[in-house]
């Protein structure tokens, strides 16, 4: 992308170091003038007359040789300078995206208005800094100087001049503008494809997880062969947060344990590693990340993030995009803006869990548009383009699913940036760890929780189309009770009654505004 700017960057560069020649005519060499009859010495004087004030008088009255010099010097300085950290950002930028470290590149990402209005403003600087050698020496070919100090500075180049003004309109304009302009989406787009991740653990590992905040314990002095590119970051501080994929510490504490019971009497590995599962009596703890239920002998549901100690990383599931989602500028393949379909893509990439073909969604698109907060969503215009998208990536999860994943790309194309900022730092697009193991607590049923989870990509969708900055809980219990009063004729579950039910009820219901959210709630499952 910055090609174009680093070869002018480095010709002016080039031509500002290399200055060019005083035109023939304006230095005399030697001469010797008799004036009365009297003899002068020889000297090389400059022959055009001297200035009768202005710019002239004021440069060779303030501004020595070697103001000149180190004017002239610092502008080609600045320019080199500038020449190489563009060189090594472009040169790491393209290194991380070829080679999917994928983390380092949208960390990059966040912060590239500051690095382009930096590099902007250095070009201004270094252009600066040659007008003023420029006009120096102009002052110098025009004023009754030594030849010697006239030919310091810039004399009479105006090419470097001409190169370091389109590479800082360049810079200015192509970049460091656009930057500013994008910096939002690019934050968001860090917080989608970073934030809390939902794994399936495998059943042989489940066991490894118990008791109160285990990972600290669990990551401590394990060996992980080796880190997917994905998931490196840039070391440049030593790391307070877990950088490693729980899956893969799960792994490396189950060799280590084997390891160590192999040295116990009885054959290697055949000694049972006996640790206490969370289960139907026993309820996951909220810092473990187990989703409840969790039972003997199957996979369990995993949701990690910054919030159990793991420090945040692109989801693999970027493995899967398709790259011109991933540039600064991303579209769609029919051409259209794609930021909404690449902050869809990495939402849908952590929050899918064990069984995201059994999802439950009924939409009346029509009914959820009117009704939302987006209202009058502008880019339902895009439902087919963005709907090719979404079947080329998912069509083997389901129809579903798919309209799932375009509807929440269609909303996010018409939500603010900073809606989109809170929605995503509240957790918003997960369902609810802390809601499904106190219900677990409070005696539901593993029918009724892999209920609550099959009705969490409904409630995603209702949540964003209601969702105003302030609101930190998803209606996940006004969603399940219409969906079972409207689909069972026996009484609500037991669990629901209780205190703590209707406390979350009511916080469900809070800062909604205008907004019918029984209406929406009614759309995603008519």
């Amino acid at each position: 992308m910055a090609g174009g700017l680093l070869l002018a960057i480095t010709y002016a560069a080039y031509s500002v170091a290399i200055p060019a020649p005083l035109p023939p005519g304006v230095l005399d060499e030697a001469a010797t003038t008799t004036t009365s009859g009297m003899s002068s010495t020889p000297t090389s004087v400059v022959s055009l007359p001297p200035s009768s004030g202005g710019t002239s008088t004021f440069f060779s009255n303030k501004l020595s040789a070697a103001d000149r010099t180190e004017i002239f010097w610092t502008a080609t300085g600045i320019a080199v300078a500038v020449s190489l950290v563009q060189g090594a950002i472009t040169t790491l930028i393209d290194i991380c995206e070829s080679e999917g470290l994928w983390t380092i590149r949208f960390n990059l990402g966040r912060r590239e208005h500051f690095w382009w209005t930096g590099i902007a403003l250095a070009l201004i600087a270094s252009l600066g800094c040659m007008i003023l050698s420029f006009l120096a020496g102009m002052c110098g070919a025009s004023c009754s100087i030594s030849k010697s100090d006239a030919d310091v500075g810039n004399n009479n180049d105006s090419l470097g001049i001409i190169l370091l003004s389109a590479a800082s309109s360049l810079a200015v304009f192509r970049y460091a503008w656009p930057a500013w302009r994008n910096r939002h989406y690019c934050s968001n787009r860090w917080m989608a494809w970073t934030g809390p991740s939902r794994t399936g653990i495998d059943a042989t590992l489940v066991p490894l997880i118990s008791g109160p905040n285990p990972w600290p314990e669990l990551s401590k002095d394990v060996s992980i062969v080796k880190q997917h590119p994905v998931d490196i970051h840039l070391p440049l501080t030593k790391p307070t947060l877990i950088a490693e994929d729980p899956t893969d510490i799960l792994k490396a504490r189950k060799r280590q344990l084997e390891l160590e019971a192999s040295g116990s009497v009885g054959p290697p590995g055949g000694r049972e590693i006996k640790v206490v599962t969370p289960g139907d009596e026993n309820p996951p703890d909220d810092s473990t990340g187990l989703y409840a239920p969790v039972i003997e002998g199957s996979s369990a549901s995993l949701q990690w993030g910054t919030m159990i100690g793991f420090a945040p990383r692109v989801s693999r599931g970027i493995l899967a995009a398709p790259h011109r989602l991933l540039q600064s500028g991303p579209l769609t393949a029919s051409g259209h803006d794609g930021r909404a379909v690449c902050l869809a893509h990495g939402i849908l990439g952590r929050n899918k869990g064990l069984a995201p073909h059994t999802f439950i969604l009924k939409l009346d698109t029509k009914k959820l548009e009117e009704k939302s907060v987006q209202w009058p969503r502008p880019s339902k215009v895009l439902r087919s383009y963005f709907k090719q998208e979404m079947e080329s990536a998912f069509k083997g999860l389901g129809l579903v699913f798919v309209d799932a994943a375009t509807e929440l790309a269609l909303l996010l194309a018409d939500s603010s940036h900073s809606l989109i900022e809170d929605w995503l730092h509240e957790r918003m697009e997960h369902q609810d760890l802390a809601l499904n193991n106190q219900i677990a607590r409070l005696g539901a049923s593993n029918e009724h929780l892999q209920l609550l989870y099959r009705l969490s990509y409904a409630a995603m969708l209702v949540s964003l189309s209601a969702h105003r900055k302030g609101r930190k809980h998803r209606p996940e219990l006004k969603v399940f009770i219409a969906y079972w009063k409207k689909h069972f004729t026996e009484e609500l579950p037991p669990w629901t009654a209780f205190p703590e039910m209707k406390r979350r009820l009511e916080v469900e219901e809070r800062d909604l505004g205008d907004t019918d959210l029984d209406a929406l709630i009614e759309a995603v499952l008519d």
